[in-house]
């Protein structure tokens, strides 16, 4: 289905493209002139949906075998200033891994309370007496470290697994993919990043936005010739890869793709596994989102220019040199986006007559397109986006394109700006740019206008064909605009005050030797309803979850509700190690049989979370 669907949606634009061209062309002069610069703008989209049929036909994936010997291994999760419900569950699970390894804890923020937590859990706590180059600069510091310690003796360390600090490893995160590194060729493995809290901005009801990157795109590069390049977190370098290019890339704030060019120019080969080894946190907010897509933007924009990439066919192969040269120039489409407004708007408001069909017919030959287009490609893409959600989102590319157009001619320093998690101080839905405003003002006023001319009621007019010619563009383009702008004012994606997610699961639980039910959980505490016996009125309390040993955890409040049942209210205790690494755990390593129904192997976080 994905085959016929991106032949579907190529075959459905060139016979669009063939209609207009033999059929609706007005006979000469300037109106035939701008009718061909209607059409041109309209085939645009071809090249594109032609390159990707092409390269994501197949995205089949292979496993590696086990590992043929034992390699040290370290994970290392870097941090900076994120707060304890985030960081301690990455800290705890990577801890419990298997096979034996170490836990570094790269602490930016140089916080006392990190390095207890490590100190309690088994991690290693590492700071560094200067912070510059953000997240590259404390790697490259601890790769320093490894280095001083084996010239002193000690075991080199093989393999580092990388996690950002929200980024919590599965079980199978080591012994599903050290097995790659048997090709002593292969410097990088790149895993899928998959998102527990449902609800972020860029969630679509399937994977969320980049489930479509994860799960299509990056399968699609693991093939002879192209690879994929570490996305920052949930990924295994080879040390020895690494210091061959001089460590992390720190020349641009896309460390992660930049270092992973420097592996290709020295002919290091990279591997994508294809299976869910960790879970983390999507940008919750517009705020976040925006300013995370931005760096990467224009991390890439300093990677297009450092590294002269529409000239770097010499050490890279046809696809890698596609892959990379049109990913990095895919952060400019909010121009394309701006050309999608003002093309047909200008050609609407010039007066010339683009089409001799009527209007009728057209809109029924455009929409068929149309429709068999987003049919086409959603089947290409194996179902990995919605369409409301893609379209609306589009419209930050618009301010990010801008950015990075900028920057292309100003070339000024920039600096890592780290995605902010956790919670925020007040409750406040998104502001929309006051440029999506306007424009959205624009379109309205200019099919009114148009539409005022079909009927005679004002001194300019133009045909009807011509008028829909243009005018279904300019509609399609004030559609996304306006889904953008309700999408960024939803009250469902405002700031939260939390820093944890709460996670909806029911399942059988004792809390202070009464049976209970619980209701929902995070990294902040519980809420449990009880039907009998005698609770405290406040004061620690043992919740013992299934599979697991009895938690620690305070009472809050106590209300009761409809049948007479109970439901109270927990919450950690502040230092309560052991507390954390327990709750840590149970969601995300999650007992075999904890949760009714839920498979083997997956987490309780993989339930939706609570509203």
């Amino acid at each position: 289905m994905a085959h016929i669907g991106g032949v579907s949606a190529i075959a459905a634009l060139v016979l669009y493209l063939a209609w207009r061209i033999a059929f609706t062309l007005p006979a000469g002069g300037s109106d035939l002139v701008a009718a061909w610069v209607l059409v041109s703008f309209e085939a645009l989209p071809l090249a594109g949906i032609v390159l990707k049929t092409i390269t994501i036909w197949n995205i089949d994936s292979a496993t590696p075998e086990p590992p043929k010997q034992k390699l040290r291994t370290a994970v290392l999760i870097p941090t900076y200033n994120e707060p304890v419900e985030v960081l301690s569950p990455t800290v705890a699970a990577a801890c419990a891994l298997q096979p034996a390894h170490e836990t570094w804890v790269l602490d930016d923020g140089d916080r006392p309370w990190v390095a207890e937590m490590c100190r309690s859990f088994g991690a290693r706590y590492v700071s560094r007496p200067s912070h510059e180059h953000a997240k590259a600069g404390n790697m490259n510091h601890a790769l320093e470290l490894m280095a001083r310690e084996e010239k002193a003796g000690g075991e080199p360390i093989e393999i580092i697994a990388v996690l950002d600090c929200d980024h919590v490893p599965l079980p199978s995160f080591l012994t599903a993919t050290l097995g790659w590194f048997n090709d002593d060729r292969v410097g990088l493995v790149q895993g899928p990043q998959a998102f527990y809290n449902s609800g972020a901005f860029d969630d679509d009801g399937i994977a969320g936005e980049q489930g479509l990157f994860f799960n299509v795109l990056m399968p699609a590069r693991n093939v002879a010739g192209a690879g994929p390049f570490w996305c920052g977190s949930t990924a295994l370098l080879r040390v020895k890869a690494l210091r061959e290019v001089g460590g992390v890339a720190t020349e641009t704030i896309s460390e992660d793709l930049h270092t992973t060019l420097k592996l290709i120019r020295r002919g290091w080969r990279t591997a994508y596994h294809h299976q869910t080894l960790a879970v983390g946190l999507a940008p919750a907010t517009a705020e976040q989102y925006l300013l995370q897509r931005r760096r990467w933007g224009m991390g890439a924009m300093q990677i297009l220019a450092y590294e002269k990439l529409w000239a770097a066919k010499s050490w890279m192969s046809w696809r890698n040199f596609h892959e990379y040269l049109n990913g990095t120039l895919w952060w400019l489409e909010g121009l394309a986006t701006l050309v999608a407004f003002f093309v047909p708007l200008f050609i609407l408001f010039s007066g010339a007559q683009t089409s001799t069909a009527g209007p009728v017919l057209f809109t029924m030959v455009f929409g068929s397109m149309f429709f068999i287009r987003l049919w086409g490609i959603k089947r290409l893409l194996r179902h990995q986006i919605s369409w409301p959600t893609a379209f609306a989102l589009r419209i930050f590319r618009i301010p990010i394109g801008l950015a990075c157009s900028w920057w292309l001619l100003s070339r000024k320093t920039l600096e890592f700006q780290v995605t902010p998690k956790g919670a925020y101080h007040d409750r406040r839905r998104g502001r929309v740019p006051r440029m999506i405003y306007v424009m959205i003002a624009v379109v309205i006023l200019a099919l009114l206008y148009a539409a005022a001319g079909m009927l005679g009621w004002v001194p300019w007019s133009t045909g009807a064909g011509s008028t829909v010619a243009s005018g279904v563009w300019l509609a399609v383009a004030g559609l996304v605009l306006l889904l953008g702008a309700l999408r960024i004012r939803a009250n469902e994606y405002a700031t939260s005050r939390r820093d944890a997610h709460r996670i909806n699961v029911h399942v059988p639980v004792t809390l202070a030797g009464c049976k209970g039910e619980l209701l929902d959980i995070s990294m902040g505490g519980a809420a449990v309803r009880v039907r009998s016996g005698e609770l405290p009125e406040s004061g620690p309390v043992q919740l013992i979850l299934p599979g697991a040993a009895p938690l620690t955890l305070h009472i809050v409040r106590e209300w009761t509700t409809a049948g007479g049942s109970r439901t109270v209210s927990l919450r950690d205790l502040r230092g309560e190690w052991a507390t954390y690494r327990a709750i840590s755990l149970w969601l995300f390593h999650t007992p075999r049989g904890a949760v009714p129904g839920l498979p083997s192997g997956v987490p309780v976080v993989a339930l939706r979370s609570a509203s």
